[in-house]
């Protein structure tokens, strides 16, 4: 049966990786999906794949740092039939990779705006519009619960987004809305490519994103079946979770 016979989910960041993942996952189950992204072209390729696979989904491309933005795609979602029931922020950006005292400040400042800013965002208009019930899901990282040498940026973002996540499930508590993380271990992503690239020029040592144990990065689709589940009644009694997907990475 479906997750959703009515209603509707955002996936912000759905242009790819670990987006368009959970857009192709949620398509499967049932849902209607409003996709956003920066980039219109990833946008429209998205669309296309779903539609070759008979699903439907909406795009409003969008920048989640603009707050005219988010609520513009929240307004669009929730004058769906049904409503809006989901919401996935899944947009963000690597960073730099350098130690702190090399690290460019403009480039941490982005970096929070796109990670944090952007999931705040999200969370504003995102969570009030979802007041007869739905659940929020926050694409963090195993970097929300770890450190990782040269990657200030991007580890400090995902701390603060979990951070996000716990505080705003508090605020609803008692209520139909949850609000839960999924923090993926290293993925096939553009991401990691630009991690490690970055990595391999600047760190002497340089040649992939150290993780504690070498276990096989995961796939998006992987990630975003995680992202389905807490979507669907199944989580109904998770709110303020991390779940980890890793593969036992963070486990040492």
């Amino acid at each position: 049966m479906p997750v959703s016979a009515q209603g509707c989910t955002v996936v912000t960041g759905a242009g790819g990786g670990i987006g368009a993942a959970t857009a192709q996952a949620l398509a499967l189950e049932g849902w209607h999906l409003v996709l956003t992204d920066r980039d219109r072209p990833a946008l429209e390729q998205v669309r296309a794949g779903l539609a070759a696979a008979g699903a439907l989904a909406d795009i409003l491309p969008g920048d989640m740092t603009q707050e005219e933005d988010v609520a513009a795609v929240v307004a669009h979602a929730a004058g769906q039939v049904g409503g809006m029931r989901g919401f996935v922020a899944a947009a963000g950006v690597p960073g730099s990779v350098q130690a702190v005292p090399d690290y460019p400040t403009d480039t941490f400042k982005q970096v929070l705006d796109v990670n944090v800013v952007g999931t705040f965002l999200c969370m504003k208009h995102g969570l009030p519009a979802m007041s007869g019930g739905g659940s929020f899901v926050a694409v963090g990282s195993t970097s929300s619960i770890r450190g990782r040498a040269n990657l200030a940026g991007y580890v400090a973002s995902k701390h603060a987004v979990l951070g996000l996540v716990r505080t705003a499930a508090l605020e609803h508590v008692g209520t139909a809305v949850r609000v839960n993380a999924v923090l993926p271990g290293p993925t096939q992503t553009a991401m990691i490519d630009a991690i490690n690239d970055m990595a391999a020029r600047r760190i002497p040592s340089g040649g992939r994103v150290e993780r504690a144990v070498s276990a096989p990065l995961a796939t998006p689709a992987q990630v975003a079946d995680t992202v389905v589940f807490l979507l669907s009644p199944a989580s109904r009694h998770l709110n303020g979770s991390a779940i980890v997907v890793d593969g036992g990475s963070t486990l040492a």
